[in-house]
């Protein structure tokens, strides 16, 4: 009886846990609900280093809302906002829409940066959204090495999108500050203002969630700027709903911070550890979804379910039928049509080898195995033309569909050996 080896914590840490004899096929994720949890308890640890090394060129960006923050609360200490007015105390002049003011010129001159920081911060998303795209795919994942790629394959698109995004972010910042302004000093129509904002506030949710889409679809497919827009747009108008849905159930640390003081802190370690790269898992899923459901059909060469495992209902007779036909003709061999001597002469037998053994017994043992290879090809020989042996409409079919297999294999490896020279 064979002993099993126990597995060193190293190697189960390294290579994963080991499987049971009774795993089979179907305990695969058969959904995209599935596969979310599948991948963040199966692979976390490699989720907190994607989400680290996104912060890391997240930093300025940061750094600049901080700097906001701080030059917007030091104009609060200079000017007195919450001072009492009374004997002694005139006020130097009106106050009115005075913090409003703050708050637009702050923006003017401090935010106009922000481009220059989403430009850096999409290196990292460039990244990151090629790993996690990979981990969807269940493909194999080596988190440095495909984090660099993304980068040098995708940066040049994100960046465009990135940049177009912040830009008009920016000016729409200024337009809701200007109109807070207005609005603030009592101006007269003061309906324009209002209407300019709610538009404004508008544009921003709908062109945030058109980037959201184009992150993801420029790392899946290879499409221009121009159809990168219209197909962002289509999402966004087409799948609200689900849209908000994902959105917010990607969010959720983010919202934890709005619970209070002590949740603040919960939420600033939990976006710190994972909260990115979980962001963009949900996101990539969600989207792959969509991708399967309304282009990949339109997409030659596109696979659909990719990470998932589909399971052939009891209803599907034609698909079932089909399947069954498929592992029939996987299980034949190049011995269907081939004799083969039953074990029946007792005196072809392998010359077995003494204790202590010579040249001449090693001459034996080879002699043996000659007469038992020759015997059997004059078999073969004789009985090829036998009925039971010939080929049929399975067995011309199985080769047929062999021949086109390989085909398809030797096309996809000049495939792969294009994309890796192009790369």
């Amino acid at each position: 009886m064979a002993v099993k080896k126990k597995r060193s914590l190293m190697d189960r840490f390294l290579l994963g846990s080991e499987k049971s004899e009774g795993y089979a096929r179907a305990t695969l994720p058969s959904n995209r609900w599935e596969l979310f949890w599948d991948i963040f308890k199966g692979s976390f640890f490699k989720l907190i280093l994607i989400n680290l090394l996104i912060l890391v060129f997240c930093i300025p960006f940061i750094a600049l809302l901080i700097f906001r923050y701080m030059s917007i609360a030091s104009y609060g200490m200079i000017f007195p906002f919450s001072q009492s007015f009374g004997v002694g105390y005139g006020a130097p002049f009106s106050m009115v829409g005075l913090s409003e003011s703050i708050v637009y010129q702050t923006d003017l001159m401090v935010m106009v940066l922000m481009p220059i920081t989403f430009l850096i911060a999409a290196v990292g998303i460039s990244g990151g959204a090629y790993v996690i795209r990979n981990m969807v795919w269940t493909e194999g994942i080596f988190v440095s090495n495909d984090f660099w790629h993304g980068i040098r394959k995708n940066f040049k698109q994100i960046s465009i999108v990135m940049l177009i995004y912040s830009c008009i972010l920016y000016f729409s910042m200024i337009t809701l500050a200007l109109c807070d302004l207005q609005i603030a000093s009592g101006v007269s129509n003061q309906w324009i203002f209002v209407v300019s904002k709610v538009m404004t506030l508008t544009l921003i949710v709908t062109l945030t969630i058109m980037t959201l889409h184009m992150i993801p679809m420029s790392v899946t497919y290879e499409v221009k700027l121009r159809a990168l827009i219209k197909n962002s747009f289509l999402f966004t108008i087409g799948m609200l709903p689900q849209n908000i849905f994902f959105i917010v159930l990607g969010l959720i640390p983010y919202l934890i911070t709005l619970l209070g003081q002590f949740f603040s802190i919960i939420g600033v370690l939990i976006i710190i550890v994972f909260g990115v790269a979980y962001f963009l898992l949900v996101w990539t899923d969600f989207c792959q979804w969509g991708y399967d459901r309304f282009i990949n059909d339109k997409v030659p060469g596109a696979q659909k379910n990719k990470g998932i495992y589909t399971k052939v209902g009891k209803d599907e007779a034609a698909a079932l039928k089909e399947y069954k036909k498929q592992i029939a003709l996987a299980e034949r061999s190049s011995l269907s049509n081939k004799p083969i001597k039953p074990i029946t002469d007792d005196e072809l037998k392998v010359a077995e080898l003494p204790t202590s053994f010579n040249r001449a017994d090693i001459e034996k043992l080879n002699q043996s195995k000659q007469a038992i290879y020759e015997d059997h090809e004059r078999y073969v020989k004789e009985h090829m033309s036998d009925p039971e042996f010939q080929k049929n409409e399975q067995d011309i079919e199985y080769e047929k569909q062999q021949e086109e297999r390989q085909k398809r294999i030797e096309k996809a490896k000049k495939e792969l050996s294009k994309r890796k020279h192009d790369d």
